[in-house]
């Protein structure tokens, strides 16, 4: 069975995700009404967060080798991590100390380096082995389910992952956050990697605040 799967991103008026001013704190409000169980994240979008909020890289600490110990009632999602190619080696425990996540799955494919998995296995994260040259969503969507009890996914990835799981049938529904921005010239489509087109159903649109509306399609399938 697969989990509910959600796209859920701020954007501009012409759909860009870069060179406007994202209201962060509203993003992740709008985010976690919706209650997810995990939030599925891109490797390169994991890697550019770091780069964006860090200077430096903190070291490694013992406690990086283990689990983190989650408390009953502990309503933060897991964060799910898509990696097949291990650029995140060396740079994971920077997101697992973040806070924002009970911890982190790893998905890879039969193409992960080994040294990858064998950083990442003697720092016990879970994996899940989904495909063979790259990660094998609907694999690890099913995975998700019948592992972890994962029932909603959300995903606020870079627009790669989104346009990959609308292209193989795997999205419900996109929520979009619009910032009463235009990019212009510069902007970068969310959807710019989509290769067909997407039939969407409208679902609600709401006036949230300070001129930001969100848009909740469901995916026509």
């Amino acid at each position: 069975m697969l989990p509910k799967v959600v796209i859920c991103n701020s954007v501009s008026v012409d759909g860009s995700i870069k060179d406007f001013d994202v209201d962060i704190a509203l993003h992740y409000e709008v985010l976690g009404r919706l209650g997810a169980d995990a939030l599925l994240v891109g490797s390169n979008t994991a890697k550019t967060g770091i780069e964006l909020f860090l200077k430096t890289i903190p070291p490694e600490k013992p406690s990086d080798f283990f689990k983190p110990k989650v408390e009953s009632g502990d309503e933060r999602p897991l964060w799910v991590i898509a990696d097949s190619r291990g650029i995140l080696q060396g740079l994971m425990h920077v997101h697992r100390n973040s806070g924002y996540a009970k911890d982190i799955i790893v998905l890879v494919s039969n193409k992960t380096p080994k040294s990858y998995i064998d950083y990442l296995t003697e720092r016990h994260y879970d994996l899940i082995l989904a495909g063979d040259n790259y990660v094998d969503y609907h694999l690890a969507l099913e995975a998700l389910n019948t592992r972890y009890n994962i029932k909603t996914v959300t995903t606020d990835s870079g627009g790669l992952l989104a346009s990959v799981l609308l292209e193989r049938g795997l999205v419900d529904e996109v929520h979009l956050i619009v910032s009463p921005q235009i990019v212009g010239k510069k902007s970068v489509n969310l959807f710019r990697s989509l290769k067909n087109s997407i039939q969407l159903r409208l679902v609600k649109v709401e006036a949230i605040r300070d001129g930001y509306v969100l848009l909740v399609y469901a995916v026509t399938k």
